[in-house]
């Protein structure tokens, strides 16, 4: 007889929610925050939690339309930006070179990539 309670085989239970939105959080901040002085886009004034929506929308967005290029859809996203915004101070203007440097980094397919993880060699 087996106990369920100790089978190797179940998957764990998803994280919560909240906790979910923190790791998510926390990748943005790993991939994104230590560049963020030096970006192009970077305003003066503005923070991290600014600039963290712009680039999980710019992430989001590239996964909702993979296959499509930026220059394609961004008239279709600044619409968007409005609704997407959170609390960011930022409007389309400053908000747009995230979104794209997000895009940019996110895979065509959509999947993330660690950012410490060793790169297949091919061949």
């Amino acid at each position: 007889m087996t106990n369920d309670l100790y089978d190797d085989a179940t998957p764990p239970d998803p994280p919560p929610p909240a906790d979910a939105a923190a790791e998510d959080h926390e990748a943005l901040e790993a991939q994104f925050k230590a560049d963020l002085p030096q970006a192009s886009y970077y305003s003066v004034g503005r923070h991290w939690n600014d600039y963290a929506p712009a680039y999980r929308f710019g992430r989001d967005s590239r996964r909702r339309h993979a296959g499509s290029r930026f220059e394609d859809i961004e008239h279709q996203l600044e619409q968007e930006w409005s609704g997407a915004r959170d609390k960011s101070r930022l409007g389309w203007i400053e908000a747009r070179g995230a979104v794209e440097d997000a895009w940019s980094r996110t895979p065509e397919d959509g999947t993330d990539v660690a950012l410490d993880a060793p790169v297949p060699r091919v061949g």
